[in-house]
């Protein structure tokens, strides 16, 4: 029999998931379960942005994990819920309980088996595990844990964490996990003052074999520019969009591509004939790619961890993202493996200096491998993540 039993409760959960929050969950449930009994809770939605019903609701056993599922009551409407939103974040301090508990639904994933299975389970668990914040499950179920809970937030600087919900809620008594130091400085700015515990860990990607990364770029007089990721106005491609095209009138090198790869969920309109769009690829389609680029593009402005550039620095790849994601640009300032842009100016002077000069594009990949390396292999966040549940259990 297996130590300790532990529960994750997390919006969504599956393993062809891609999303930031989606691969932490599954990473740790995967770390926890080798040592552990671990069980998630979930809903039946593979999509975040309509949280539909696609998967089975009932329960199953995948990878020694067993899974419970729930359906989803109300698919999410995204202008409904943003006039919502926008409705109470007028009112500020002013909003009342009704109208914050209408944003939640619509906020969603609107499941009240999720959450009061969970609720009433909770005595089955030595440790309680909650991936997000933003969510209705999350928010529901927080307030009704009596036992030792562990919050990994990802916290973004953004218009819905201060409303005041969110304040009542993640109180400081609490322990967090948080991903970079300034998700940290999110929570203080928004709470006032730090919690009691919080660790820091994230997760990580997989270091592909050195000799891999010595096979030389098919065409050294193309420049391959790469971004990595679900390609949505929320994660900034509209904004890198315009700047790109609008820059590839007046710079004169001809033999650069900008490559996207991901689910695309802009109208046509926004996507210049300058953009080639790849759609979902596999893993070993997307590590060619990877292998096959000078440059990696970030440019989402809310970001708690970014699976993204981590992925880049494991290839040895310099990664060019955006400046106003704090945490983004405190990996690139520790590592030392990237620039960031604050505007198009700075994004046409960024690109233009490390196109031009491919001994820098060199050095800034190799330190953001060696920060890899240091903070984000597996064996680094499994010693990080086996600590924090041990000193929560003792």
């Amino acid at each position: 029999m297996k130590g300790k039993k532990i529960a994750i409760l997390v919006p969504r959960f599956h393993p062809n998931i891609a999303g930031g929050a989606e691969k932490l969950a599954l990473d740790y449930a995967l770390i926890l379960k080798e040592s552990n009994q671990v069980e998630v809770f979930t809903t039946c939605a593979k999509d975040y942005i309509s949280w539909k019903n696609e998967l089975p609701a009932g329960e199953e056993v995948w990878d020694d994990i067993k899974i419970h599922r729930f359906p989803v009551k109300k698919e999410r409407n995204i202008n409904t819920m943003n006039q919502v939103l926008e409705n109470c974040l007028r009112k500020g301090n002013k909003v009342s309980l009704e109208e914050e508990e209408n944003f939640l639904i619509e906020q969603g994933p609107y499941s009240p088996g999720l959450v009061n299975t969970m609720i009433e389970s909770q005595d089955r668990f030595n440790l309680i595990i909650l991936v997000g914040y933003l969510y209705y499950p999350i928010v529901k179920v927080l307030t009704h844990l009596k036992k030792p809970v562990l919050i990994i937030p990802t916290f973004h600087e953004e218009p819905a964490f201060t409303l005041p919900i969110y304040k009542r809620t993640f109180l400081p008594g609490y322990s967090y996990c948080f991903n970079a130091p300034e998700e940290a400085d999110v929570y203080k700015k928004q709470i006032g003052i730090l919690p009691k515990n919080f660790f820091f860990i994230g997760t990580y990607v997989s270091l592909p074999n050195e000799k891999v990364l010595q096979n030389p770029i098919s065409n050294e007089e193309e420049i391959n520019l790469l971004t990595l990721g679900r390609i949505e106005p929320a994660k900034g491609f509209p904004e890198l969009y315009a700047h790109y095209d609008s820059w590839k009138h007046f710079f004169p090198k001809e033999k650069i591509h900008l490559i996207s790869i991901g689910n695309n969920h802009l109208p046509n309109d926004l996507i210049p004939a300058s953009v080639h769009l790849q759609g979902f690829v596999t893993q070993s389609e997307k590590e060619n790619l990877l292998r096959r680029s000078h440059l990696i593009l970030n440019p989402s402005a809310l970001e708690s961890f970014s699976i993204a550039i981590m992925e880049a620095w494991s290839f040895a790849k310099p990664v060019l993202v955006n400046g106003k994601s704090d945490v983004m640009r405190g990996h690139c300032q520790r590592s030392q493996g990237g620039l960031y842009y604050s505007d198009e100016i700075s994004f046409r002077c960024s690109l233009e200096y490390l196109i031009q000069n491919p001994s820098i594009r060199e050095r800034l990949g190799k330190n953001g491998r060696r920060y890899v390396e240091l903070n984000f292999t597996k064996e680094v966040i499994k010693n990080k993540l086996e600590l924090v549940v041990s000193k929560l259990l003792d």
